[in-house]
């Protein structure tokens, strides 16, 4: 078996908690991979402002790839090293299309998410609270509608993200009938309960193969964890694709690896496995 130099990992419900954080179990496993000099790179839908600050303070963290692959930033000096982004003017467009089915976005501008006061209205009816809460109310930029985007004219939206209910997937399926009509935009979910508007050329496998190409590293020497549909393209850019067991149907089927849930601190335990066997 070749020797396994790089691993990516997606966040939410993969290498996080179910109370969104890394568990002390989880940190001693990444510590040990970062002190024997495998590339580590988090891999997620979250602003770089939302990724866990015990990630941003590792050293041996050379690239954070944001926004679904939208962005990838240099974690020792903040770079912006790759961009796929949406102008605001799209951006507005495509909010006031999809206005009358779901107001509860957010535009992620330069590492930050600036969100609408509607998901706040509605926290109760979407499922919000606990240190989910507790988060976005520290992080984000709340707007009271679409037309701050008419102040930054020139603003690069990395992605616009639709928070829906999770108990009406039909309303979920309606907004990408009706988004799905639209050019020049890819569309994504990192959760049952949320959908993402995304450049074209926006996706966690271009953004894998960018760092593989980077450290001239091959398939076979790589890892990657996920759990939903948009990490499908980052699972299928390296031969160790690993799935923990919350993962969707679609996710489970194509992973050569399957790990204990993100409950079970499943993809740490499985990413240590890995390099055990290499």
């Amino acid at each position: 078996m070749n020797s396994i130099r790089l691993i990516v990992t997606d966040l939410d419900f993969t290498l996080l908690n179910e109370h969104f954080e890394l568990s002390e179990s989880t940190k001693e496993i990444l510590s040990r991979i970062l002190e024997s000099g495998v590339e580590f790179v988090p891999c997620s839908s979250r602003p770089l402002s939302e990724i866990p600050q015990w990630l941003r303070q590792q050293k041996k963290i050379r690239w954070i790839v944001t926004a679904n692959g939208g962005l990838i930033v240099d974690n020792q000096t903040g770079e912006t090293l790759v961009s796929n982004t949406l102008p605001a003017s799209k951006a507005k467009a495509l909010l006031t299309l999809a206005e009358p089915m779901n107001p509860h976005w957010s535009c992620l501008i330069e590492g930050h998410l600036h969100s609408h006061l509607a998901i706040l209205d509605d926290r109760k009816a979407l499922k919000i609270a606990g240190s989910y809460l507790e988060n976005i109310l520290k992080n984000r930029i709340w707007e009271s509608g679409k037309d701050f985007l008419d102040t930054l004219p020139d603003a690069q939206i990395a992605k616009i993200h639709f928070i829906t209910s999770r108990d009406f997937p039909e309303k979920k399926q309606a907004l990408i009938d009706l988004l799905s009509q639209e050019k020049e935009i890819s569309l994504t979910s990192s959760h049952p309960s949320n959908l993402e508007i995304l450049h074209p050329l926006a996706n966690k496998g271009d953004a894998v193969r960018w760092v593989m190409q980077q450290l001239n590293c091959t398939p076979e020497e790589a890892v990657a964890c996920g759990d939903n549909a948009n990490d499908l393209p980052m699972l299928q850019a390296v031969y160790h694709s690993v799935a923990v067991a919350n993962a969707t149907d679609e996710v489970l089927a194509m992973a050569r690896h399957h790990a204990l849930s993100h409950r079970e601190d499943g993809a740490a335990k499985m990413m240590e496995q890995l390099l055990g066997q290499a």
